[in-house]
């Protein structure tokens, strides 16, 4: 019974550290924002501010450059933060919420399972390596 006890412990703190591992903080003298990476839809910049998209549809200002949060990012989560993708200037998304991209409209649209529905601008030439990148990535997948 006692090792029973002991193995659930054991899985429930596994589980909570691979939580932590997961998350991003951003601490400022005035405030501290604590989210999971898998929370994240989008990171729209705004001149010197970045505003996170989350996939409930909350938006949360943020006091640090798009460049800035995405160096924050990698640092972070290390392989973990591979699931944002920068996409020109002003944007980076979470590509596992990349829901279609439009090369003539100079559209993607980012899109969380609870209906959370974002449209953002980039260049033609943002949006053909996104979509470059991300046929590549399925063809791996594929071809295993």
């Amino acid at each position: 019974m006692k090792n029973s006890k002991h193995e659930k412990k054991t899985v429930l703190l596994q589980s909570q550290i691979s939580d932590m591992l997961n998350e991003i903080i951003i601490s400022s003298p005035t405030e501290l924002v604590r989210v999971s990476a898998f929370d994240v839809l989008a990171i729209k910049a705004d001149n010197n501010y970045s505003w996170l998209v989350l996939t409930d549809g909350t938006e949360q200002m943020i006091s640090l450059q798009l460049g800035q949060l995405e160096d924050v990012i990698r640092r972070q989560l290390g392989d973990t933060g591979a699931i944002f993708i920068r996409v020109g200037r002003s944007v980076m998304i979470n590509k596992e919420f990349l829901f279609s991209i439009n090369l003539t409209k100079r559209v993607m649209i980012v899109r969380s399972e609870s209906g959370v529905r974002k449209v953002y601008d980039a260049s033609r030439e943002a949006l053909q390596s996104l979509k470059k990148y991300i046929e590549e990535e399925f063809s791996k997948v594929n071809s295993k």
